[in-house]
């Protein structure tokens, strides 16, 4: 099995995204870190043990890591999104386990640094967790295995400006230090994330197995399909982009899709572009650092989700 680290800010799309790792027999996950985002990093927590506690998966270790950016600002949330909580304010219990007592940063460090070319990082969040352990051990990125990064976009607009992505657009320095790290990366944006649309029929056969883990996902859906959420581009029929799930699922099944090896850059200085994935199609022969996802099986991917989720 391939060992995993998750690091997440739950989150819709998280959830989906965890439950789908959950369920699959090809990954191990050894540790899930959180990270502020769609909601602030406490809330984020809370909500990652909810969602164990629901696939009973309770002996995963959580460690809570950073609650600002990698400049020390202040971040923004997505609760026109995913709600104040994170979770559509569905007014869930609260979970009943604890996260770890240890800091996720020095976490990633010592896990990733004690098994080297062994553990794949797969990061549904911002990157400033990562940016972090690496600035403090540079060997980090020499030591995972894989960076499998949600965000940036190549082809297509973003979602939080026009050129950027929520995740890069929201710690863009903490970005530019992991993408200039010389790991191992892969890029899952909105190229191949806007070709995956889980039908409202796949959905309901996932309702229909009725599971705490399952429940869980039902509750905190619908916020997603509110009209403030309409701009993430949701189809009329009751479809919906969890954009997370397309990055767990590199992890499970990397032939679900077609990379490129492209050079890319972050943009952290300017206010209109700021958090932009800039890709040098060979412009300045500059050496690949990424290889960035621009095609995927969203057809197959989606039957994988509906099977995945349905067993966590």
């Amino acid at each position: 099995m391939k060992r995993v680290i998750i690091d997440t800010d739950p989150g819709i799309d998280d959830a989906a995204a965890i439950l789908m790792a959950l369920g699959s027999p090809e990954i191990q996950i050894d540790a899930i870190t959180t990270i502020f985002g769609n909601t602030p990093v406490e809330n984020c927590t809370t909500n990652t043990l909810r969602i164990l506690e629901a696939a009973n998966r309770t002996d995963i270790p959580v460690y809570q890591g950073a609650s600002r950016q990698f400049n020390f600002t202040v971040p923004a949330s997505a609760s026109h999104i995913h709600g104040s909580d994170g979770f559509g304010d569905t007014g869930l219990p609260l979970p009943e386990i604890k996260p770890q007592s240890g800091n996720a940063i020095l976490e990633i460090i010592d896990r990733a640094t004690s098994a080297p070319g062994e553990i794949t990082f797969v990061a549904i969040g911002r990157l400033t967790n990562l940016a972090l352990a690496i600035s403090v051990e540079p060997q980090v990125a020499d030591a995972l295995k894989e960076v499998v990064v949600m965000g940036g976009t190549v082809h297509v607009p973003g979602n939080a400006t026009p050129v950027a992505t929520a995740n890069l657009w929201g710690d863009p320095e903490a970005v530019n230090v992991v993408y200039s790290s010389g790991a191992n990366i892969v890029q899952i944006g909105l190229d191949v994330c806007n070709e995956v649309e889980i039908p409202l029929k796949q959905q309901e056969i996932v309702w229909a197995k009725n599971t705490p883990a399952t429940r869980l996902l039902q509750a905190i859906t619908p916020f997603k399909k509110s009209p403030n959420s309409k701009r993430e581009g949701l189809p009329s029929d009751g479809g919906i982009h969890y954009n997370d799930v397309s990055a767990m699922a590199y992890a499970i099944d990397p032939s679900l899709f077609e990379c490129t090896d492209l050079n890319i850059s972050i943009e952290t200085q300017s206010e209109l572009t700021r958090g932009q994935a800039v890709a040098d199609f060979s412009w300045s022969g500059s050496k690949p650092n990424t290889s960035v996802a621009l095609k995927v099986d969203s057809d197959r991917l989606v039957q994988i989700w509906v099977k995945r989720v349905m067993r966590a």
